[in-house]
């Protein structure tokens, strides 16, 4: 890996990473930079906040922003769903269509639905539907983490 440093004006400061493909060692440095050990910084009514990780119920993508859900608030995120997505996936976060990804830990109730869809109740009784195109991993994970 190649690193190279260069000094520029405060209002010019901006990291590149280059990559072949998203490794964890890649994961790694872009949570560092970032400062997310367990938390990231979301926008709401022009203020920043720190949201820990396991608060977030989900997150979705409207017209290209990403909005970040907690049981109370809503936040503006400046990651897009698949950065997210490659990010923090290991901590229980799945894409459960195009459009939204939601934090399995979060979960209170499943119910299918037609289509091969499956309904979620999340811990703060909104409803939010796994599309049938995701549906089938969905359920293998739960199978994998049953065993």
């Amino acid at each position: 890996m190649k690193i190279t440093l260069q000094q520029v004006n405060k209002e010019q400061e901006e990291i590149i990473i280059k990559y072949a493909q998203i490794t964890e060692r890649i994961n790694g440095i872009v949570k560092y930079i970032e400062g997310q050990s367990g938390q990231l910084l979301g926008s709401k009514d022009g203020q920043q906040f720190v949201i820990s990780i396991p608060k977030i119920l989900y997150l979705e993508s409207v017209e290209g922003v990403t909005y970040l859900y907690t049981e109370k608030d809503l936040y503006h995120l400046n990651l897009t769903l698949a950065l997210f997505e490659s990010l923090y996936g290991e901590e229980g976060f799945f894409r459960c269509s195009k459009s939204m990804v939601i934090n399995i830990y979060r979960i209170k109730k499943l119910k299918s639905i037609s289509g091969n869809r499956i309904d979620v109740t999340m811990d703060n009784d909104e409803h939010v539907v796994i599309s049938r195109h995701y549906a089938k991993e969905f359920r293998s994970i739960l199978r994998r983490d049953a065993e």
